[in-house]
């Protein structure tokens, strides 16, 4: 139940966060229905009528999410996040992350062109990629 609490109190603050980007006519009346709603269920003993609120919450989330300007660097923090793969492993974390790189001298200049080659490779579905003509461009 407390671990259900903290994701609603979560997205719950995302929408506060996502209204406040409203335009200013639409904002009073979206925080009031907000807030009322919150207060109005927040007491809601039945668990299944609590993860369709749940849900309702997180759609108008993702709704707000895609009608307001999003800021630089603005992260979801709900449902959402970044997962990359590292040595084999599906771990949640950013892609921007220091990695294996010939500018900081952590591999070679050939191992650079290896790697390079096989993302190529992976591009063009395992087949050998066409060769590059800078003339074509």
């Amino acid at each position: 139940m407390s671990q259900h609490r903290s994701q609603v109190l979560r997205a719950y603050r995302e929408l506060l966060g996502l209204v406040r980007r409203l335009p200013e006519g639409q904002r009073a009346s979206a925080l009031a229905e907000a807030r009322q709603a919150m207060r109005q269920h927040a007491a809601e003993p039945a668990e299944d009528r609590q993860q369709e609120l749940f849900k309702q919450l997180v759609a108008k989330v993702s709704f707000l999410r895609v009608v307001t300007p999003r800021l630089p660097g603005e992260v979801s923090s709900i449902g959402t996040g970044h997962y990359v793969m590292r040595d084999g492993k599906l771990v949640e974390g950013a892609g921007r992350s220091a990695g294996a790189r010939v500018a900081d001298g952590t591999i070679s200049m050939d191992e650079a062109r290896q790697r390079h080659q096989q993302l190529l490779q992976r591009q063009h579905f395992g087949r050998e990629p066409p060769p590059y003509n800078p003339a074509s461009f």
